[in-house]
């Protein structure tokens, strides 16, 4: 892990930032369509601090990943592409499972195998696969329960 990381709560401030993470992770998922503008998109994302607790990882004052959760669920969990494999998506992982120590669920696509290993190998189980009809993009995926072991 970059010892240089930092996770912290989003501000208004990181809504640049996090949009730009969000579209560079789902440009490199090729089996979406692409269903918003660019500039929606920014919008949407730059908006969820206001909506959901957001926290993001930070490596010298740039924004390089973020979990945004509400409820027992974690709706985002992105990594830019540049900085993937570097232990960011763990540290954001970990930060949710101390927010959420009860447990929370989410939705992974079942196209997107290197963010489903990940989540295997951090204590998250799949639960259920469906077709993708009760998703926006109509794209296969799996729904994923972590629960703290006792």
């Amino acid at each position: 892990m970059s010892s240089n990381l930092t996770i912290r709560p989003a501000t208004a401030n990181d809504a640049i930032q996090t949009a730009e993470v969000f579209l560079a992770a789902r440009a490199r998922m090729t089996y979406l369509p692409n269903l918003h503008t660019e500039d929606d998109t920014r919008a949407f994302i730059g908006g969820l601090a206001a909506q959901m607790e957001v926290w993001v990882a930070e490596i010298d004052a740039r924004v390089t990943g973020f979990a945004a959760v509400r409820d027992g669920w974690l709706d985002h969990l992105y990594v830019h592409p540049s900085f993937q494999n570097r232990e960011i998506g763990t540290a954001l992982l970990a930060k949710v499972k101390t927010r959420r120590p009860e447990g929370f669920q989410f939705w992974a696509f079942q196209a997107n195998d290197g963010a489903r290993r990940f989540y295997e190998r951090q204590g998250c189980t799949a639960v259920e696969f469906t077709d993708g009809q009760g998703n926006e993009e109509k794209v296969p995926d799996v729904r994923y329960v972590w629960r703290r072991k006792t």
